[in-house]
This record gives C-alpha cells, structure tokens and sequence, in this order.
C-alpha cells in the first residue's frame, strides 16, 4: 500500500512562487533606484562644472565690460572738459586713443558739430537713427551692439550736459578687432589651464578661444551664454579641459548603463531560477528518498514475514512429514537470498552514492552467473504462477566480470520482469553472441514503457507511470544499479519499449545488457562449445 504524501509541497512552492518574484522585483527597483541615484550624482556634478564656468564667464565679461567702459569714459571725460573751455565745436578735437575708432557730437537738435569725412557721415547717419538717446540721464551712457551688413559693430553713447544746462550727445564707434585680437585673447589665456573657453561671433564662428565642436552635442559640461551685457550679439562657451573625457565617459555611461542593469537583472532572474530548480530537485530527490524507504521497507517486510512464518512452522513441528519440512526450509532459503538480494541492492546503491563502489574482476562464464541467478528466481516465478524462458547460445566466450555484479544484475532484470508481466505471463531470458561481446536481454511481455520515460527509468528513485498507477512494489533503484554495473564493465544497457499496451504486437519491454568480451579462435570457440551451459528451459 503506498504512503499518502505530505501537502506540506504546496505552501512551500506558494511561498516560493510569491517570494521569487518579489526578490526580482526588489532587485530591478535596486537597480533603478541605484542608476537614477548614480545619475542624480552625475547631474550634481555636471550642474557644479557648469556653475564653475558661469563663474569663470561672469569673470571674463567684467574684465572685457570694465576695459570697453575705461575706454568710453576716458573719451567722454575729454569731451567735457573740451567743451567747458570752448564752444561745443571743441569737443571734435579730442584724442582718439587706442581703442575708439571714430565719434559723433550732436547739439541739443541731434545735429552733427563735427567735420567728419563722407564715409563716417554715411555710417554715423546709419547709427544715430537707431540709438535711443531720450532714454538716459545726463552723463549716463550706454552701449549698442548691433550688426550690419558689412559685420557688427559696438557703439557707446551718451546724453551730456553744458554748463548752461543745455543737452548735446556723444557716441563712438570702438574697435571691435582690438578687443578680439588683445583683450579676449589675454584674458582666455588666463583660463585656459582648467578650461577651454571660445567666443563665437553672430554667425556662429569662433572669434576667439579654441572651438568645442557643434553646440548640442553633448550640452551636460557646457556652459554657453550671451557674453555680458555689452556685447550681447556675441556669445561664450566654456567648458573643462578634460571635456572630450568627460563627454566619452557620459557617452559610455548612457549606452552601458542601462545594459547594466538588464544584465544584472538578468543574472539575478536567472540565479533565481537555478535556485528554484534547485529546491524543486531538491524536494523532488526528498520525495523520492521517501518513497524509497517506505518501498524498501515493504520489499523486506514480505521475505522476512515468509520466513519468520516458515521457520515457526518448522520450530514447532506443524507440518507433515520430513519432506513439508524440507519443503518450508527450501522456502525459507530462497527468501532468505531474496531478503539478501534486496540488502545487497540497498548497499551497493549507497556505496554508488558515496562513489565508493568497487569490484573483483575476473574471467569467468556468464552462463554459469545467468544459471545461477535463475535459480534464486524460480521459486517466486513459480508462486505467481509464470512461466519463465530461458536461451542461451553455445560458445560464448568467457566474459571478464565480477560474478556477484552480473548475479545482481540478472536478478534485478528478471525481478523487474515479474513485476511487469501480465498475471500468469512469461519471462524471457536469453543470453547470446553480440558483435564483441555477449548480449543478456530480458522480456516481460508486460504493458510497456512509454516513450518519454524510456531514459528517466535508470534513474533513481524513478518509477515509472505504470508501476505507480498499478501499486507495483519496488524501490526505484534496480535499474539505476543495473546501468552503473554494466558501464563499470564497459558496457551499456538499453531498454526497447515500442508503445504501452502489451498486445500480441507488442511484446511488453525487453532490457538488454551488452558486455565486451574477448575475440577467440577457432579452436577456443569449439571447446568451449563442448562446455556445459544452459539451453533452452522452460518452468
């Protein structure tokens, strides 16, 4: 009778069907939390680059402003102190100095009073019409960077004032290539240890500083603005020395970042799987052992009920007869070497587990091992009421074995027949010529293994589907010795199972076990024909 299993499975693959996700899902949300955290750091220090180079450029436009402005107020100063001397025609004479390329006075009516050649009349008349003059104060001045076809130009004007109180206007024209070629190169040169700095004019072309490449390719350590309030057309860009490293690793770090992660989570579901395949084989293998014991406990419970049951008979002398009782002592015999038979298998299948597993090899003839191991089986064929077959092929060569393997091996093969047989069915057993050795096969004429589990019964603990649906006894471990047996011998065993169902067409399943064995002459082969050996039998 088989062992009800515990339920216990259930909640524990519940659980697990609920923790596993939550772990992976804990795991991706590490690694978004941990990426955005990485990449808020990044920005942080992207936005501190930038905030450095804000300051390095509000540096620059003063030191430029402040330069631009002392060369306005220094002319604007000479005009004043001229017209304070004179008339106001005065004014036109004073020095241009280094940075002012021409000016203009106007009375209070906006009307020139200078002497000035055709051409800067022509561009003075250009830039008067657009200066707003009514909007600033006595000695107030301003600037106005504008361009024009022929390239940009930066004016400084201003309202002054008489000593009568009457208005007259200033504006001068300064030279925009000095500022350009002395003043912005000096003061980028003080900046270009930790920085690269370039100034671009209207159209987009550097003017000054070392170009930093197309804007908006990668805009996170650039720092780009309007240079100041005076020359407004014009703007700066600056960015870190090391930009073009900052800019491969952000690149990398954009396309390997996110690969990270999937990657990681990657590992991580996998690494789950295998857990969970683990503790599904794990709890499969537990099952098993389970059902293992309580097999095997039922195996040796039947002999040893036989025999404690024979030899009471014995002991107290019910039975009739000397022959009964030798009757019950032969009964008791063969369970005891089937009750052997079961210990040995459990043995050396916990020797296979622990790889101790070790055999005496020696030549030897495998019919006498098949006679012998028959023998122990005939008792039992016989209590089931089958009948059991035998064949065996004259001049077999001898087989190099060990002789208590191969015995274990038959009675495993042939004890796993009477199992399957149909009740009252037939076993056959033959044992014949293979090229390079000798074949043993086993035929149960049973209902047959499916394909799928073909392979999965030499494993252990492996039952199959029929064995389990039909209650047939057994430990799940047979085979498994049988396969490891034979390899050890340098064989195989293989199992032939067309399809369930046993019919006259199917003959159930037949296992064969191939052993190498030595090629002789003809001489050896012909006295090793006139050996005894086991023909065929039937019982």
């Amino acid at each position: 009778m088989r062992h009800p299993r515990s339920g216990s499975g259930a909640p524990v693959s519940l659980i697990l069907a609920f923790v596993f996700p939550a772990i992976v899902g804990a795991a991706l949300a590490l690694a978004y939390y941990g990426y955005q955290y990485v990449d808020d750091v990044s920005r942080l220090f992207e936005a501190s680059i930038r905030e450095d180079a804000r300051g390095d450029a509000s540096d620059l436009f003063r030191a430029i402003e402040a330069r631009i402005d002392d060369a306005a107020v220094t002319l604007f100063r000479q005009l004043d102190l001229a017209q304070e001397d004179g008339p106001l025609e005065a004014a036109c004479k004073a020095d241009l100095g280094p940075m002012i390329e021409s000016y203009i006075v106007l009375n209070a009516k906006k009307a020139s009073v200078c002497v000035l050649d055709k051409r800067q009349r022509a561009e003075w008349d250009t830039y008067k019409r657009t200066l707003n003059w009514e909007s600033l104060r006595p000695s107030e001045f301003r600037h106005e960077h504008r361009t024009l076809d022929a390239g940009s130009v930066l004016i400084a004007y201003s309202t002054r004032q008489m000593r009568d109180g009457t208005k007259y206007y200033v504006a001068a024209k300064l030279k925009l290539d000095v500022i350009q070629t002395d003043w912005l190169d000096e003061e980028i040169a003080k900046l270009s240890k930790t920085r690269r700095v370039a100034v671009i004019d209207e159209h987009g072309n550097t003017i000054s500083g070392s170009p930093l490449g197309p804007h908006g390719r990668d805009d996170r350590f650039l720092y780009e603005d309007l240079f100041g309030k005076t020359l407004y057309k014009w703007r700066v860009r600056i960015a870190p020395k090391d930009v073009d490293t900052l800019q491969a690793k952000a690149e990398r770090k954009k396309v390997f970042g996110p690969l990270l992660i999937i990657l990681s989570t990657v590992i991580i579901a996998v690494g789950l799987g295998i857990v969970w395949m683990a503790v599904l084989s794990e709890r499969r293998a537990s099952r098993l052992k389970s059902d293992f014991i309580a097999n095997v406990s039922h195996e040796l419970k039947t002999p040893l009920s036989l025999i404690r049951m024979f030899g009471e008979l014995v002991a107290t002398g019910k039975h009739k007869g000397e022959g009964v009782a030798r009757e019950y002592g032969g009964i008791i015999t063969r369970e005891s070497e089937r009750l052997s038979h079961l210990i040995d298998n459990v043995l050396d299948f916990a020797r296979l587990e622990r790889g101790k597993a070790s055999y005496d090899f020696s030549q030897g003839d495998m019919a006498d091992v098949l006679e012998r191991a028959l023998d122990v089986c005939r008792y039992r064929v016989e209590k089931d009421k089958m009948k059991l077959r035998t064949e065996v092929d004259p001049g077999l060569p001898p087989v190099r074995m060990d002789h208590n393997a191969m015995t274990l091996v038959i009675l495993n093969l042939v004890d796993n027949a009477i199992k399957y047989a149909a009740d009252g069915g037939i076993v056959d057993v033959s044992l014949g010529r293979t090229p390079g050795g000798v074949v043993i096969a086993v035929r149960d004429h049973g209902p047959g293994i499916a394909v799928d589990e073909q392979l999965r019964v030499f494993e252990r603990f492996y039952r199959a589907r029929s064995a389990r649906d039909r209650n047939v006894r057994g430990s799940g471990i047979g085979l498994s010795l049988v396969k490891h047996i034979a390899e050890a011998h340098g064989g195989r065993v293989t199992v032939e199972s067309p399809a369930p169902g046993g019919t006259a067409t199917n003959p159930g399943s037949v296992f064969r076990v191939f052993l190498p064995a030595p090629v002789h002459d003809g001489a050896e082969s012909a006295a090793r024909h006139d050996a005894p050996h086991l023909g065929p039998t039937q019982s």
